[in-house]
């Protein structure tokens, strides 16, 4: 059986790590949740991107969308972590000091394992790879 345009659309969507789901109809019009739930390519959207993709989804029919944008989960983010990254992308310490704006003795406990990184500091940690990452798919497509 041969799948509809809507639903070859709500799958690709969920490639690209965007669920839609419709949670409920109200007054005959479709209650839609839209999230975010990885990034793919480093791409974040935000709700009003969000709202618009699911727009183009149901399109004719009207809907009440409720986005639910990108939430980031560092909670893998250890010293092993960081210390893979720097060898998969050549980074050395120096680097992230400068360019993080982290002390040096607090990197140096961080990266020993005898002081967690707060959850700021691992966002910043996620958020500076992820740099790297996209740099890397650049230079491959260029």
């Amino acid at each position: 059986m041969e799948a509809t345009t809507f639903e070859r659309s709500i799958a690709n969507y969920r490639k690209v790590g965007i669920e839609i789901e419709v949670l409920e109809n109200k007054d005959s019009i479709p209650v839609v949740l839209i999230k975010q739930t990885r990034l793919i390519n480093g791409f974040i959207l935000n709700q009003k991107q969000l709202v618009t993709r699911a727009k183009k989804v149901f399109a004719p029919q009207k809907i009440h969308a409720r986005p639910a944008v990108f939430s980031l989960n560092v909670s893998h983010i250890s010293a092993d972590w960081i210390t893979s990254k720097q060898k998969e992308y050549n980074i050395k310490t120096t680097d992230l000091v400068k360019q993080l704006a982290i002390n040096k003795i607090t990197l140096k406990k961080i990266l020993q394992g005898s002081l967690s990184p707060s959850i700021h500091l691992k966002a910043a940690f996620y958020y500076y790879f992820l740099v790297f990452e996209l740099n890397n798919l650049f230079r491959e497509t260029a």
